[in-house]
């Protein structure tokens, strides 16, 4: 994460504390650590581990998409296609020659096409019951 996001992460955790109505402390003691760590947290100064946005994000009531940033939205559902698509990015990062990466362009393009022409079949389909 870059500062700004680590920022706007303390913030989030900041604002949802608040709203109900917990102190640091008792936040910390929920988590079952110190004040300082919720504090770090809050400050964007340190990035909670995965257990721990776990908990938050069922003590606050939201997904953790939105605690990280992701989202907008505190209870919005979470893209499974989205994450799909991230992992894709991750891999082509990973890529080294250019051949390998024309390759996944053109897997890339090929799975575009693919749904294109099933949503136009389902299209198709919904006409026909009017």
């Amino acid at each position: 994460m870059n500062p700004e996001e680590k920022k706007r992460m303390g913030l989030r955790i900041r604002e949802l504390r608040k709203q109900i109505n917990l102190s640091q402390e008792a936040l910390a003691e929920r988590l079952e650590m110190k004040r300082t760590n919720i504090a770090n947290y809050e400050a964007g100064r340190v990035v909670p581990p995965g257990n721990v946005l776990l908990e938050l994000a069922k003590i606050f009531g939201v997904t953790t998409d939105y605690l990280l940033g992701r989202s907008d939205d505190p209870n919005g559902e979470v893209s499974l296609l989205d994450d799909d698509l991230h992992q894709i990015q991750r891999a082509k990062k990973k890529l080294k020659t250019q051949a390998e990466r024309d390759r996944m362009d053109r897997m890339v393009e090929m799975i575009k096409l693919s749904f294109v022409d099933a949503f136009e079949e389902d299209d198709d389909d919904d006409d026909e019951d009017l």
